[in-house]
């Protein structure tokens, strides 16, 4: 079961061909990558889209293609994807959000309401250093609880990478077979210590598929730091643009706060919809640098992340 706890938070459309986990891959000798170079079946979770951008439902195997390192792989069974979610939703509360709280509390309790039955959830704050509100349940009571506890804090910066990386690195180390990331965050400052590179290595080796919801238009908040700060706002911006592509999530943008509900519910309906595409491998000494999945229709597009093997 995985459940996060206050050590792992410490303080701090998409194309048709979607690139995943490419250097999650790459280091054939370390240990919790060895069990990806032996032969036999591997699966991923996969979202699919029509040109609209909603899920497409009664898929079979002749629609996906998989490839390894541009070798395409025999795709044995589709199936939907059943396995539980553990679902960690972080949500500024800096003072770039302050104007947006109830709309944001209405969209998270439509949202846990959906997603709480047989799966479990976990609510982050990151405005100041990240703090766990509610740790990882399925009661929608205490989810219920926990976002009435969401306030802004107006003159707190954001610290969305250290919360993104904290929270990946608690899934890799409960090995969480399939870990959700839905991060709501506004246009202020970061004020993290963790870099780009960290927080996107953190997010690969996790297997997480990061959701990035960005509420336009917010107030750049400045706070007063005894510490250097990194270049906030370019380590952010490269966060939010690469995490959900290399992930197999999604990224919104959202020009209202009014419309996050409907931002929410198109999430949910994404990854309540995914399918489990298993294909075959053949034997080889060396994992694959690049797993790609995609679709034979034109009109539609897939996003991927691939399901972690049971102890590796």
């Amino acid at each position: 079961m995985w459940r996060p706890s206050r050590h792992d938070i410490c303080y701090g459309r998409v194309p048709s061909a979607l690139l995943i986990a490419a250097a999650a891959l790459v280091a054939a000798s370390a240990p919790t990558r060895s069990a990806l170079a032996q032969s036999g079946n591997e699966s991923m979770f996969v979202s699919v889209l029509d040109s609209a951008g909603a899920p497409v439902l009664r898929l079979t195997t002749t629609d996906f293609i998989v490839e390894e390192d541009g070798a395409e792989r025999e795709i044995l069974e589709v199936r939907p994807a059943r396995a539980p979610m553990q679902v960690a939703v972080l949500v500024d509360t800096s003072g770039s959000v302050t104007g947006a709280t109830g709309d944001i509390r209405r969209g998270l309790e439509t949202f846990v309401e959906r997603l709480s039955d047989g799966n479990e959830l976990a609510i982050v704050t990151f405005g100041g250093p990240p703090r766990i509100l509610v740790e990882s349940t399925g009661r929608l009571d205490r989810l219920r609880e926990g976002i009435g506890q969401v306030f802004p804090s107006s003159n707190n910066a954001a610290y969305l990478l250290d919360a993104l990386l904290e929270t990946a690195r608690g899934f890799e180390r409960r090995e969480s077979p399939r870990p959700v990331i839905i991060a709501i965050t506004g246009e202020g400052l970061d004020y993290s210590y963790r870099d780009s590179r960290q927080v996107l290595d953190a997010l690969r080796d996790s297997l997480a598929a990061a959701h990035m919801i960005v509420l336009r238009g917010g107030l750049n908040v400045a706070v007063n730091s005894d510490f250097g700060v990194l270049d906030s706002g370019r380590e952010r911006d490269i966060v939010l643009e690469q995490g959900p592509v290399t992930s197999g999530g999604q990224r919104y943008d959202v020009m209202l706060s009014a419309r996050l509900d409907t931002a929410l519910d198109e999430i949910a309906a994404v990854i309540l919809s995914q399918y489990e595409v298993v294909y075959s491998r053949p034997a080889s000494l060396i994992p694959p640098e690049a797993i790609t999945v995609r679709m034979r229709r034109d009109d539609l597009s897939a996003r991927g992340t691939p399901v972690r093997r049971a102890g590796g």
